[in-house]
């Protein structure tokens, strides 16, 4: 998660007129949480609707128009990744 002892922050919206800002341990921590509580991962980072979905099914963590969505997905390996992009690059499945 660090690169170069350097901890990745997001924007994933605002409110009362500030950014809100969190970081990659807190986003993996609430796709960790939806897990413990049983909810299944449903969202797949399909940027080309024609071409195979990127990684395994993930945890919706924010979703906002101005500032698009964030997915935690579970690689093969059990590493948690985050991946960004707008409403039209994320499919249910």
């Amino acid at each position: 998660m660090k690169r170069n002892n350097v901890m990745e922050s997001y924007i994933i919206g605002i409110k009362n007129g500030k950014c809100v800002v969190a970081t990659e341990t807190e986003i993996i921590n609430n796709a960790l949480e939806q897990e413990k509580q049983g909810i299944e991962p449903h969202y797949v980072y399909q940027p080309n609707k024609e071409e195979k979905p990127i990684g395994n099914p993930g945890w919706l963590v924010w979703n906002s128009y101005s500032h698009g969505c964030g997915v935690v997905h579970r690689r093969d390996d059990g590493k948690m990744v985050i991946f960004t992009g707008l409403q039209g690059d994320f499919s249910y499945v």
